[in-house]
C-alpha cells in the first residue's frame, strides 16, 4: 500500500491510471486532464482549466460525476469526455444526482472569462441511483448552477459561457428515471442535448426561448 499527495496548480497533460483515490482537485488550472481505470471516493472530480478532460473506465462515488470548483469561477474551457464509467452519487446516499456541479452567479470578476466545457460526451455511463429521496424526479445533466438566473431580468456583470452541446449515448439509471437537463431550465435553455434511444430522456426545456 501506498499513500502520497499530488498539488495540481498549473499542470498539463495529467494521466492517472489504475489509481483508487479520494479525490481528483485540479486547484488553479489543468490543461488537458486522463483519468482511466480509477476509483475516486466521496471527494469525487473538481476541476478547472482548458483543454480535453477525459474520463473512462472509473468510478466516481463524488456528488457529482464532475464538479467545477466554484472558488475559481467554475471555468473549464474545452470538452468533457465521459467513457465507460459507474457513477454512484455521494457514494450511495440518498441524494438528487447532478452530473456536472458549479455555482458561478456572473456577479464576480474572477480577471478571466469563465466557461462551462463547450461540448461534453458521455457514452456507455452507468448511474447508480437507486438510493435516492421520496420526490426524486431523475438525475441531471447539470445543477443549479446559478438559482437566481431564472428569466432574462438576471444580469451577470460578467457572463458565464454556457456548453453548446451535449451528446449522450447509453446513459443508464439503476433507478429508472430519465435523465434531465437540468433544475434550472432557463440557464441551460440553448444546449443542444443528442440522445441516442439506448438513453433515457426527459426532453423538457426552454430552447430557443
Amino acid at each position: 500500500r501506498y499513500w502520497g499527495l499530488m498539488g495540481s496548480n498549473y499542470c498539463k497533460n495529467l494521466v492517472l491510471d489504475s489509481c483508487i483515490f479520494s479525490r481528483f482537485d485540479a486547484h488553479m488550472g489543468v490543461a488537458n486532464a486522463t483519468i482511466r481505470n480509477s476509483t475516486l471516493g466521496h471527494q469525487g472530480i473538481n476541476a478547472i482549466g482548458s483543454g480535453t478532460f477525459l474520463v473512462e473506465n472509473s468510478t466516481i462515488n463524488g456528488r457529482s460525476l464532475i464538479n467545477l470548483r466554484s472558488d475559481y469561477g467554475s471555468t473549464w474551457q474545452g470538452e468533457f469526455i465521459i467513457r465507460n464509467c459507474t457513477f454512484v452519487p455521494a457514494g450511495g446516499r440518498s441524494v438528487t444526482a447532478n452530473l456536472i456541479g458549479g455555482s458561478y452567479s456572473g456577479q464576480h470578476n474572477f480577471g478571466y472569462t469563465c466557461y462551462m466545457p463547450e461540448k461534453i460526451i458521455i457514452e456507455n455511463l452507468r448511474i447508480n441511483d437507486s438510493n435516492h429521496p421520496a420526490d426524486y424526479r431523475g438525475p441531471a445533466i447539470f445543477a443549479n448552477i446559478n438559482p437566481k438566473m431564472t428569466d432574462d431580468s438576471y444580469r451577470e456583470e460578467f457572463p458565464y459561457v454556457i456548453t453548446r452541446e451535449v451528446i449522450l449515448r447509453n446513459v443508464t439509471t439503476a433507478s429508472g428515471k430519465p435523465l434531465r437537463l437540468s433544475d434550472n431550465l432557463f440557464m441551460f435553455r440553448n444546449v443542444k442535448v443528442v440522445a441516442d434511444q439506448t438513453t433515457m430522456y426527459e426532453e423538457k426545456g426552454l430552447q430557443g426561448k
